[in-house]
């Protein structure tokens, strides 16, 4: 079960270094999207912060905890999806493609807000 876990947690950090790009390349589409792209790259930044707190801290609960790794390489996973989806495509931003980006924000947010309180949830009741 380690080596499952380590292998896990490997590929969801690559992940995780892959998404700055990809975030990036989307960030026009982002801003087009206005209140729910502001939203998004703020829940973005703190994930991004609770992960980099993850990768200095000591702790092994969270290279061990499978859920809590596969749950966020779902997250950039999606995030690589919809970059690549709207990088090919080089669609005109209209209102049809506009209410696409914010359809997909408010999704990718709840599920980086889920994995947010998940985070805080377990790792505080394994601290007891």
């Amino acid at each position: 079960m380690k080596k499952i876990s380590k292998i896990i947690y490997i590929i969801k950090m690559f992940l995780f270094i892959i998404s700055f790009y990809f975030v990036f390349l989307m960030l026009h589409n982002i801003l087009d999207a206005k209140l729910f792209g502001v939203v998004f790259l703020i829940i973005y930044f703190v994930l991004v912060l609770r992960e980099i707190i993850e990768i200095f801290s000591k702790k092994d609960e969270y290279k061990e905890d499978i859920i809590y790794n596969v749950m966020k390489m779902g997250v950039y996973l999606y995030l690589l999806i919809i970059s690549i989806k709207t990088t090919m495509a080089n669609a005109l931003v209209t209102r049809i493609t506009v209410d696409y980006f914010k359809t997909n924000y408010i999704i990718i947010s709840v599920l980086m807000l889920f994995i947010l309180i998940y985070n805080l949830l377990e790792f505080k009741s394994s601290s007891k």
